[in-house]
């Protein structure tokens, strides 16, 4: 119901007349044009910059406030995936059409992940003058609170099955049609490998997060930041990682569990799976993470201890667990054990 303004813009904007007027405007003390500088409406960023730790030089993200924008979109992601058999096709439409939108939300909901990751570990960058107006520093660590909202974004919308809107019903009709002319229909299965494209979201969503160069800035900017200031942290980043993908561990475990009914789902069984090669990976760290290596090291370690004791716990507990929780667990366990032993000789050296 709100009046849609332009999604951007559609002639020439105020950093052009800014540079119009520097090189061919009336005023000829050129220091007074320059002194505009801090305008929040002159902010610039080139293609170069896009690669750098500002994350608002980032390509197809909307609004000035991108947290807004991936919100909205993981709406209209909820909405066209509730309405896929009913709206999105129609009588007489092949069912394929019904996977070919699914996959196109999820296509959205990466690029959401994506947009939001890069707040996480960033800063802001100016190209002020020493002088200029504002006494802007050069680089501006991005807010505390920004940081964490982004990462929650990336948290709920990636590991949590809910995130994914899955149902039997909609799986049963996400159907391929098979044409000869094209190749990759033909080889593709017609039942759609679901486990496989929500684990390559939930992959991603972790190497966003994790990544050397996202590690390696969060680290460096605890020191950009006043010790009586708030901070993102390294220790933070992770362990609030862990504490979602593991968060079943913290729980009270329950009852009635089956191998229809598991305590730990297999789209969570895989997740966790795949955080803990990246721990166990971490507690080994030495190339890309530079100095941040040893603090990487010693909080992968740490985790997986605690990781461990949660299951040893859920393991050695009462209650009658179903055989992919217990399996799982038990593998989870052992990798735990065999990592650590390893850690100690390596890292002892």
């Amino acid at each position: 119901g709100e009046v849609q303004g332009d999604y951007s813009s559609f002639h020439i904007g105020p950093y052009d007349y800014w540079v119009i007027e520097y090189g061919y405007g009336p005023e000829k003390n050129l220091e007074k044009v320059l002194s505009r500088v801090a305008e929040p409406e002159l902010a610039y960023g080139t293609d170069e910059d896009a690669f750098g730790p500002d994350p608002r030089t980032r390509r197809y993200d909307l609004a000035e406030n991108p947290l807004d924008f991936a919100n909205n979109q993981m709406k209209l992601v909820n909405t066209i995936r509730g309405g896929l058999l009913d709206n999105f096709v129609e009588d007489g439409d092949s069912w394929s059409r019904a996977r070919r939108g699914y996959l196109i939300t999820l296509n959205t909901q990466m690029q959401s992940l994506s947009m939001m990751a890069n707040w996480v570990g960033s800063a802001y960058v100016y190209r002020d003058k020493k002088g200029d107006p504002g006494e802007r520093a050069p680089i501006e660590v991005v807010p505390a609170e920004r940081q964490r909202a982004a990462m929650q974004f990336v948290i709920d919308n990636s590991f949590s099955d809910d995130a994914f809107g899955i149902t039997p019903e909609l799986l049963a009709h996400t159907t391929v049609d098979k044409w000869w002319d094209d190749v990759g229909s033909v080889l593709e299965d017609a039942a759609m490998p679901i486990h496989d494209r929500i684990m390559g979201v939930q992959a991603s969503a972790l190497t966003m997060l994790l990544n050397p160069q996202t590690v390696q800035r969060v680290y460096d900017y605890e020191l950009f930041v006043p010790a009586d200031q708030d901070a993102l942290t390294l220790a933070e980043l992770m362990q609030s990682i862990s504490e979602s993908v593991w968060s079943e561990l913290g729980e009270d475990i329950g009852t009635g569990y089956s191998n229809r009914n598991p305590m730990i789902s297999s789209l969570r069984r895989n997740l966790q799976r795949e955080h803990l090669s990246r721990l166990i990976d971490m507690a080994f760290a030495e190339r890309g993470y530079n100095s941040s290596a040893k603090p990487v090291r010693m909080l992968s370690v740490m985790h997986l201890r605690k990781i461990k004791e949660g299951v040893d716990g859920v393991l050695n507990g009462k209650a009658a667990l179903d055989a992919y929780t217990r399996a799982h667990l038990e593998e989870v366990s052992n990798r735990i054990d065999k990592a650590l032993d390893a850690s100690y000789v390596y890292n002892s050296n």
